[in-house]
């Protein structure tokens, strides 16, 4: 006689759960921008600075151990100045940064300052000569975007770039900063803020002028 094997139980199905992983994410990274809405609903200048610093901590754009208060203080310190607009208050791995776009201090293709620079000039002066930061060293940058040398009569935007960033740092030393402080580079198109073309390769002309900027740095 032949023995008849067992019926199989079944198998419970298990729902398929992994998605509840990028779920919660989903919800936490909603909670954190409700968060920053609300503060930003009555929001001051030293909120302003306060809330770009976390950003910039949150994001990794500087390492665990810069993140101190001298920081901090700078960005509230810089956002009080009333810099104006076309002044980008921040932060990146080497210290504190104002970012500025070029066209407010230097006509295209050229390192010569414009004379209605002189204010931000002055307000930046005794911003980076307050006695919490004039221990620190200054860091000056220039950027050019890739075609801006066409209009120039320097034969490349290293040159230009170069030669806007120590107009920068020679006008700071004129308002009575110190020489040793400073250091100066040109840095041409290669580090851009975003991109100069698009995937056609045409140029996006809004974003070549955000590339034309100085980045004036204080080394923390």
């Amino acid at each position: 006689m032949v023995k008849k094997k067992p019926a199989e139980q079944p198998h419970e199905e298990h729902a398929d759960e992994t998605w509840l992983i990028p779920y919660s994410d989903l919800l936490t990274l909603l909670l954190a921008l409700f968060i920053v809405l609300f503060a930003s609903s009555s929001l001051d200048k030293k909120k302003a600075a306060q809330i770009q610093y976390a950003f910039a901590a949150a994001f990794g754009s500087m390492p665990a151990d810069q993140m101190n208060g001298t920081i901090l203080n700078f960005l509230d310190d810089a956002a009080k100045a009333n810099l104006g607009e076309g002044i980008g208050i921040g932060s990146d791995a080497q210290g504190a940064t104002l970012d500025i776009t070029s066209s407010i201090l230097f006509e295209k293709g050229s390192d010569i300052l414009k004379t209605d620079s002189t204010e931000l000039l002055d307000k930046i002066a005794t911003l980076l000569k307050g006695d919490k930061y004039r221990r620190f060293s200054i860091a000056v940058e220039g950027h050019t975007d890739t075609i801006e040398t066409n209009l120039s009569r320097y034969k490349s935007d290293w040159e230009l770039s170069s030669a806007r960033a120590g107009a920068i740092v020679n006008a700071l030393i004129d308002r009575g900063l110190k020489e040793e402080r400073f250091k100066s580079v040109g840095m041409g198109h290669i580090v851009p803020k975003y991109p100069n073309t698009n995937t056609y390769g045409e140029y996006i002309p809004e974003n070549q002028e955000r590339n034309r900027r100085v980045v004036v740095r204080l080394e923390i």
